[in-house]
């Protein structure tokens, strides 16, 4: 089969043009390399969105239910978990050859709307990798009772302390500098909770076992010197790394 389009990204854009793709009656498949909904889904599931032009008082995954179910009703393929690895263009044929981690799509035209969301950045620590350290929060009511870490110092950390934090978990966020990069509404809502706020702090080394986080590792950035922590949640969000080498 070959494809009139295909579409990269099944974010709020990438799904506006699969439904302007429906009208315009064009062969079309949208392919995420996650789950549909982009950034409201994958960050922001469980707060209420106010910003989303049309939608007020509905949380992320309200909006993209929403706009999921429109698109596939006028007719659009949406395939989620199928991050594209490389693209090829037939020169002859005047297509291109679109491979995921699954198949491959054969298209005259591609749009790429992967948006910003992109993959959650890491910190390159040791123990970064056990399943108590987490890039994003379903639900901030799961967590009532524990002792969690947040890490960052931008609208996404500090929302989701601040989440958190109400949630009654038992809430410290750690930024590497001495004041915070996010918006004067987050900072008025992190300083109306009980988080405790760690400036000048890193987070260096996390030592888990047995899917428990033993210990961890701060930097006092400032003074030069470790601190020993007890987290049973870490939640790290210090930005996000956006992957196109598949167009180089």
């Amino acid at each position: 089969m070959i494809y009139d389009l295909v579409i990269i990204g099944a974010g709020p854009a990438g799904l506006s043009a699969a439904l302007t793709a429906s009208y315009l009656k064009l062969k079309h498949v949208v392919i995420e390399a996650n789950l549909g909904g982009g950034a409201l889904i994958q960050g922001y599931p469980w707060k209420k969105v106010d910003s989303f032009l049309g939608y007020w008082d509905k949380t992320g995954q309200e909006i993209s239910d929403i706009m999921m179910d429109h698109v596939q009703r006028q007719g659009s393929e949406i395939r989620e978990k199928e991050p594209v690895e490389k693209i090829e263009k037939k020169e002859k044929a005047k297509t291109f050859i679109i491979h995921t981690d699954k198949k491959e799509y054969e298209t005259k035209s591609i749009l790429i709307a992967t948006g910003i969301a992109g993959t959650p950045r890491k910190l390159g620590i040791k123990g970064e990798d056990s399943k108590r350290v987490h890039y994003s929060i379903k639900n901030p009511a799961l967590y009532e009772g524990h002792k969690v870490l947040v890490v960052g110092g931008g609208d996404s950390a500090v929302e989701a302390a601040a989440a958190l934090s109400n949630a009654n978990a038992d809430v410290s966020i750690a930024h590497r500098k001495d004041v915070f990069r996010c918006t004067e509404k987050n900072t008025i809502c992190i300083n109306k909770t009980d988080a405790i706020l760690l400036f000048n702090t890193e987070l260096i080394e996390i030592t888990a076992k047995d899917d428990r986080i033993e210990s961890l590792k701060l930097l006092d950035n400032v003074k030069n010197k470790t601190i020993d922590g007890n987290f049973d949640d870490v939640f790290i969000f210090v930005g996000s790394v956006i992957n196109l080498d598949y167009i180089k």
